[in-house]
């Protein structure tokens, strides 16, 4: 079987997780692949025995292996979510929410996931699109964790109209609104105030950021619901990111509409520990790694 591996350089010092990694599945009879132009890259990589270069749309990869933290896997996802294929991390950033496996356990790891056992998780996608006022499509994106809507550079209250279902819920006054899945549900959505959803859970949570209100709700919508979010008459553009990469600029009286996306992103996971256990786990030990750095 072949495995696609993405290492950040920034993240993998000389590459030589990297390495480690094609070693490793080269070992066990598997074929590492790397993307064209990585034997440039890192030369090191060539004297591994059977590894592969080249475009992995024209490979038959089993699973890509994303190497560095949740940035790196994120980057990851959208350049190949289209393939058929697994995707499975692992850290080398701070914590890694979405990694699945710690380099101290890179070789047991890496032998469980070639012998297949593990299983997958289905994780639900969204869909974006951009209208400005004349219903023009201004942009389309999809993404897996979050879409951010939030003030720009200059400290001004950011007016939404949210509307779900094709129902108006409130004209939101704050800094902004985080429209996540379940997979993103641990991330910046939970630092606003949003709950944190088991990671196969097909639900769409909408949470305001430093809401100008008494009162500050998270939505919850469901997986065929439909978001929209449309724009006042504004003096400061507000930015959207989907999964934190850049995207359209907004302009007055621009509608974002968001929607379940129709494919899944399947991930691997490897470990038998409760969701939730490890989320608090990773939460503390965020907080332990700043401190001690």
């Amino acid at each position: 079987m072949n495995y696609g591996i993405c290492s950040n350089g920034s993240r993998d010092t000389g590459y030589e997780t990297a390495i480690r990694t094609a070693e490793i599945i080269s070992g066990l009879g598997s074929t590492p692949v790397f993307e064209a132009g990585m034997d440039e890259v890192c030369p090191k990589l060539k004297e591994v025995p059977g590894v592969v270069f080249g475009d992995f749309a024209k490979t038959d990869i089993k699973a890509i292996i994303s190497i560095g933290g949740d940035g790196t896997f994120l980057s990851k996802v959208a350049k190949y979510r289209e393939l058929d294929t697994e995707f499975v991390g692992v850290n080398r950033g701070s914590i890694g929410f979405l990694n699945e496996i710690l380099y101290e356990d890179l070789e047991k790891d890496l032998a469980q996931l070639v012998s297949g056992d593990y299983y997958t998780i289905d994780r639900t996608q969204l869909k974006c699109d951009v209208y400005n006022k004349d219903g023009s499509l201004k942009g389309s994106c999809v993404c897996l964790n979050d879409i951010i809507i939030v003030r720009g550079a200059r400290p001004h209250i950011t007016t939404l109209i949210l509307t779900i279902d094709g129902q108006i819920i409130e004209r939101f006054r704050g800094d902004g609104l985080v429209v996540a899945t379940a997979t993103g549900s641990s991330s910046y959505s939970l630092s606003a105030g949003g709950p944190i959803l088991m990671p196969n859970m097909k639900d769409i949570i909408v949470t305001p950021i430093c809401s100008h209100t008494l009162n500050g709700y998270t939505y919850v919508a469901t997986p065929e619901s439909e978001i929209k979010i449309s724009l006042e008459s504004i003096e400061t553009a507000p930015l959207i990111c989907p999964d934190g990469r850049d995207f359209v600029i907004l302009e007055s009286y621009d509608s974002i509409v968001i929607r379940r996306y129709e494919k899944v992103l399947k991930t691997v996971c490897l470990k038998k520990d409760s969701f939730f256990s490890n989320v608090r786990k990773k939460i503390v030990q965020r907080g332990y790694f700043y401190e001690n750095r």
